[in-house]
């Protein structure tokens, strides 16, 4: 296997298990460090997941900022 296919295959595997069991992934990788092909990608899949969720959360935090904002609009004009 060439070194971009097991970077990509690596990269699924990392990303598939940050994804569906987060804790069995960071038992694992606990002692790892990048240091081949294969666990670079293990590892940038991880981060992908992981820069995937904060997006999300940062979605949902202005969510609640802008329903925040609504909510004090509407009791100024009862005032």
């Amino acid at each position: 296997m060439n070194s971009e296919k097991q970077y990509i295959q690596a990269f699924n595997n990392g990303y598939v298990l940050a994804k569906h069991e987060p804790d069995f992934l960071n038992l694992l990788i606990r002692n790892l460090t990048p240091t081949n092909n294969y666990l670079q990608g293990f590892f940038s899949g991880r981060k992908q997941v992981d820069m995937e969720n904060n997006k999300n959360h940062l979605s949902e935090l202005q969510l609640l900022r802008n329903r925040s904002n609504d909510i004090e609009l509407s009791i100024d004009k009862d005032n």
